[in-house]
């Protein structure tokens, strides 16, 4: 059964914003080589994967079923993404015409290319210092793959039944079972040659969402339910285990799917809903910029070779910075864009009447 219409859930804005957050810091962490800082959070890419999916049917499945919505639908999800893509994509080009006056080799003709892969959202493979497929904003590979599947929804949404939906999932599980034992973990996806993971990634845990949201939820639970969920999700992306693949097994087949499945319906106190709101709306900037913010940080932390407490303080400012590029970028560019965008979208939908013969 397909949902009909769709409604706000609040938790898991506060989930999104949780998951940014630790991708910020496993980004930080990564630089600097600090083992133990949000170890896990590259899962959390599999987390937005699956909420996505769940979303998305919950908002456009039942409108869907009306095919000359398709275009419509993707001319949404266009509004949604792509001014922080290219806000991000930018950013990223100032960072790395910085490091070409530092004096590293980079091709400006190259720039030039990956500039224009990234603004359109293109993989565009290796480049001097980084195999990142997005090398200008490193996270963009994973909303590379988001609207590969927003696409694939869209077009083979008339066949998305449950028993389907089943054998799909069930099919996604078995490839990225296979695939992390091979491989030892699922940090996987962002770099050449591993774009087919990435479409495992993604394929399971978008699909997963939809199918999620076609069986339904567990019943509306409150206050314990919600901390302990909220607890678990921190616990699973910044838990100190070294990386491992059955721990990522486990995190995207079971806990993620059982996390939405059993609170996305939580009561949230009507005087913390905005404060959910706030946190959801801020968490794609943040996850969409940080990265080039982070290299410029970096560059200053390993060139001056900080002690542990100036480390420790420039890492605070690091996160404080990012999320303030986040809130600017939200309150200036994402929703002004989108709202200048969506009301072009919106005569797309509602054509102006054409006037009557002899009036003017």
């Amino acid at each position: 059964m397909i949902p009909r219409g769709s409604r706000h859930y609040p938790i898991l804005d506060v989930y999104r914003a949780i998951a940014s957050f630790a991708v910020v810091l496993y980004h930080i962490a990564g630089s600097l080589q600090i083992a133990s800082m949000a170890s896990h959070a590259y899962v959390a890419v599999d987390f937005f994967f699956l909420l996505s999916g769940f979303v998305i049917d919950r908002a456009y499945g039942r409108r869907l079923e009306d095919r000359s919505f398709k275009l419509e639908f993707l001319l949404l999800r266009f509004v949604r993404l792509w001014p922080m893509i290219v806000l991000g994509t930018l950013v990223g080009a100032v960072v790395s015409i910085g490091g070409l006056l530092r004096g590293h080799t980079l091709d400006l003709n190259q720039m030039g290319l990956v500039l224009a892969f990234g603004v359109l959202l293109l993989p565009f493979g290796r480049m001097p210092l980084t195999a990142s497929i997005f090398p200008f904003d490193g996270p963009l590979w994973s909303l590379f793959y988001e609207v590969v599947a927003n696409v694939a929804y869209c077009f083979v949404f008339r066949w998305l039944r449950i028993p389907v939906l089943s054998i799909l999932v069930v099919l996604f599980a078995i490839a990225l079972v296979a695939v992390s034992l091979e491989k030892g973990d699922l940090e996987l996806g962002a770099r050449t040659g591993e774009m087919s993971v990435g479409l495992l990634r993604v394929g399971f845990s978008f699909f997963a969402g939809v199918f999620i949201s076609r069986i339904g939820t567990a019943s509306s639970v409150g206050g314990t339910a919600a901390i302990t969920s909220v607890a678990v999700l921190i616990g699973v992306l910044f838990v100190p285990l070294p990386q491992h693949a059955i721990y990522d097994v486990a995190c995207i087949l079971v806990v993620f799917p059982l996390l939405i499945w059993g609170s996305a319906e939580t009561a949230v106190p009507p005087g913390w809903r905005q404060a959910c709101s706030f946190v959801g709306e801020l968490s794609y900037p943040l996850y969409a910029l940080h990265y080039p913010i982070t290299r410029i940080f970096f560059y200053f932390q390993d060139t001056l070779a900080l002690g542990k407490t100036a480390l420790a303080f420039s890492i605070v400012l690091e996160v404080i910075t990012c999320l303030g590029a986040a809130y600017v970028a939200t309150k200036l560019v994402d929703q002004p864009v989108r709202n200048w965008l969506g009301s072009r979208v919106e005569r797309i939908r509602s054509p102006r009447v054409a006037p009557l013969a002899g009036r003017t």
